[in-house]
């Protein structure tokens, strides 16, 4: 229980200070992938998925192939889905396309993550924009909570001893 509050902590300290430089460089830094990026690396810190490997290549591959898959189908100008948007046919197409993408380059890549997949819907659902400053974005997104998430994963590991 100790080691399961102390996995908590590091977890949400890792998304504040990720937040914190969000709010601070005025970019919207805290993506919806991450937190699942972040849980597996302190809670689950032993599987191969919470390593920096997979939790950086895996969630880069879901963003390459989101991105991808919305020039290839040409959706990437369909309205962003949300409560004021409906879905359409072409964001539902590059989602199956990117999650595949994304299954398949990470298995190829060894370097599989579940939070690619979330990072691949976050694109192709219009979460961030296509665009050179939204693939830095989200790149700058993934490399800070991976290196942060790597010595939480670390100290993680330590306390399971």
């Amino acid at each position: 229980m100790a080691t399961d509050l102390l996995q908590a902590l590091m977890a949400a300290l890792v998304l504040g200070v990720v937040g914190t430089l969000s709010i601070a460089v005025g970019e919207p830094l805290l993506v919806p992938s991450l937190g699942a990026a972040i849980l597996l690396q302190v809670h689950l810190p032993d599987l191969p998925s919470a390593r920096a490997w997979n939790t950086t290549v895996g969630q880069l591959c879901g963003a390459a192939c989101g991105f991808a898959a919305l020039a290839a189908l040409d959706a990437a100008h369909d309205p962003s889905f949300s409560a004021l948007h409906p879905l359409t046919v072409g964001r539902v197409a590059a989602t199956m396309a990117a999650i595949a993408g994304t299954l398949l380059s990470q298995a190829l890549l060894g370097a599989i993550n579940p939070a690619g997949g979330a990072t691949a819907l976050i694109v192709t659902l219009g979460s961030e924009a296509p665009t050179r400053v939204g693939v830095a974005r989200l790149t700058a997104a993934v490399l800070l909570v991976t290196a942060l998430g790597e010595g939480a994963r670390r100290l993680s590991l330590r306390l399971r001893g």
